[in-house]
C-alpha cells in the first residue's frame, strides 16, 4: 500500500548528506520504503492521503544506548554517585527481576519512546529474548544482546555466559529484520580478558556488532590504566574487539590517543548527556571526537539514571553541553545534533538503511506538530527541533511504513493492560 503525506515540511537529506527543508512538497511511502519526495503534481498514485496540518516530517530518532526494562526502577537512588547508586539502589532490585517484569518494563519503555519519536533502540539488559519479544510485538526497531560478564580468570563466573551469548546470537530470529541480535560486553571492569577475546573472535566470524560501556567514570578509566597499563579503549583494541563494528556508550574519559584509535578502527561513541550529568560522571569530549571523525550517536541510558526516555531533551542538553565545554557557541550546530540522534546512531548500530528521509531509505518517519506556542515562529527548522521541540510535540511515529503511534494513540499496544502489568511488577518488586 502507498501513502502520500501532504501539507507538511520535510526535513530531507540531500546528495551531500546536507539537510534540506522542503516546503510545498509531498512525501510518498510504499510498503516500508520512501519512494518519492517532490511536487504533488509529479507524485505517484497512492491509495491513502494524509494531510499533516503543517507538521514537520523528520527521520525517526535512534536511541543508541538504553536499558528499557529499567522503567521499573525510574529515578531510584537519585543523588548517589555511580558505584554507590549501582550497589545500594539498582542491583538489589535487579536481582528480583523476572522475565515477566522485563516484558512489562520494556513495553512501558517502548510506549514512552514511540510517543517521543524514537523508532529504533539499542537495548542492553538481561532476558534479551523477552526484550526482543516486546520489540517485535510493538513494531519498533531494536538491537538486543545477552550481556557479557565474567568475574574470574580461573573459572567461568557467571557459568556458561559465553555460550549463552553465542546461543542468543544464533537462536534469535526476527524474519522482518527489525530486531537484530548482537554481541555485548558490559564493560572492561566487569569482564575478564578471556571473555573479551572470545567475543572478539566470535564477532570476527559472525560479523555482528559489539555494544559496550567504556570510560564512563574517571575511577573506572584510571583503574583500568593501573590494572592493565592501558586505557579501556586501548585494552579492548589489544583484545581484537575493534576488528568488527563496535559502539561504545559514554566515552566520558577517553583520551586523545583513544579518540585517534576509535577513528582508525571505525568505533562509534554514544553520548549520554543527561545520565552523565545526573551521575556527575563528567562531560564526554564530543567536539574533539567529531573533529577526529569519530561517528557519534546519542542515547538516553536507562531511566534510573535519567528519569525519562525523551530524546528531544537529550538533543537540547547535548548541544548545550558541547557548546559550554568548548566555550564556543558555534559548536554543535542543530544539524550536527540532529544527525547524531538519527543517521549517526543508525550507523553505530550497523543500520545503513534508516536515519534519513531520502528516497530508497526505510520509512522510519516521525511528525512534529508546529501548533504549540513554543514552536512558533519557526525561522529555522533544525534549530527549533533541537531547542524548542518537546517529546509531546510528536504526533506520529512510523516504523517501516507502519504507523505505531498517532495523536496519543498506540496502535500496537493496549495501554491500560501495559500499565496494569507494570503496576503488578512494582507491587512485587517493592513490597
Amino acid at each position: 500500500m502507498a501513502v502520500k503525506f501532504t501539507n507538511c515540511i520535510i526535513l530531507a537529506t540531500g546528495e551531500h548528506e546536507e539537510y534540506q527543508v522542503l516546503k510545498g512538497n509531498v512525501l510518498c511511502v510504499k510498503d516500508d520504503i520512501i519512494v518519492y519526495i517532490g511536487p504533488d503534481s509529479e507524485a505517484p498514485f497512492c491509495e491513502e492521503i494524509k494531510d499533516m496540518g503543517g507538521a514537520v516530517l523528520m527521520p525517526g530518532i535512534v536511541n543508541a544506548h538504553g536499558h528499557g526494562p529499567m522503567t521499573l526502577l525510574r529515578g531510584i537512588g537519585g543523588g548517589l554517585a555511580l558505584q554507590e547508586w549501582l550497589e545500594t539502589a539498582i542491583f538489589p532490585i535487579e536481582a528480583k527481576l523476572t522475565p515477566q517484569d522485563i516484558e512489562a518494563g520494556e513495553r512501558w519503555a517502548v510506549m514512552e519512546m514511540l510517543a517521543g519519536g524514537t523508532t529504533c533502540i539499542s537495548e542492553m539488559y538481561d532476558f534479551p529474548m523477552n526484550t526482543g519479544k516486546i520489540l517485535v510485538e510493538t513494531g519498533i526497531k531494536g538491537n538486543i544482546s545477552r550481556v557479557g560478564l565474567s568475574f574470574s580468570d580461573t573459572e567461568e563466573i557467571p557459568k556458561n555466559r559465553f555460550n549463552e551469548c553465542m546461543d542468543f546470537i544464533k537462536d534469535w530470529n526476527d524474519p522482518t529484520g527489525k530486531v537484530i541480535s548482537e554481541f555485548c560486553l558490559h564493560s572492561e571492569y566487569l569482564t575478564k580478558e578471556k571473555l573479551v577475546k572470545q567475543i572478539a573472535e566470535a564477532n570476527h566470524e559472525l560479523k555482528r556488532n559489539v555494544n559496550i560501556h567504556v570510560s564512563e567514570t574517571k575511577k573506572e578509566h584510571e583503574e583500568c590504566k593501573e590494572r592493565r597499563g592501558m586505557t579501556p579503549i586501548q585494552y579492548l583494541d589489544s583484545c581484537g574487539l575493534f576488528e568488527e563494528n563496535t559502539y561504545c556508550a559514554h566515552c566520558v574519559w577517553v583520551e586523545d590517543d583513544d579518540i585517534r584509535l576509535m577513528k582508525e578502527k571505525k568505533v562509534s561513541a554514544i553520548f549520554n548527556p543527561t545520565s552523565n550529568c545526573k551521575l556527575a560522571s563528567g562531560f564526554a569530549p564530543i567536539d574533539k571526537m567529531k573533529n577526529y571523525g569519530v561517528n557519534v550517536g546519542i542515547g538516553t541510558d536507562g531511566v534510573a539514571s535519567n528519569n525519562n526516555l525523551n530524546m528531544f531533551e537529550e538533543l537540547h542538553i547535548a548541544s548545550l553541553l558541547i557548546k559550554n565545554c568548548c566555550a564556543d557557541a558555534t559548536k554543535a550546530s542543530a544539524e550536527e545534533i540532529l544527525k547524531m540522534a538519527t543517521v549517526n546512531g543508525a550507523r553505530a548500530l550497523g543500520r545503513y538503511d534508516t536515519g534519513e528521509i531520502k528516497v530508497g531509505k526505510k520509512a522510519d518517519i516521525i511528525a512534529i506538530s508546529m501548533d504549540s506556542p513554543h514552536m512558533f515562529p519557526a525561522f529555522d527548522i533544525p534549530n527549533i527541533l533541537v531547542y524548542s521541540a518537546q517529546a509531546s510535540d510528536v504526533i506520529m511515529t512510523m516504523v517501516d511504513g507502519n504507523i505505531l503511534y498517532e495523536k496519543g494513540e498506540f496502535l500496537t499496544i493496549d495501554a491500560e493492560m501495559a500499565k496494569a502489568d507494570v503496576e503488578a511488577s512494582l507491587k512485587r518488586l517493592y513490597s
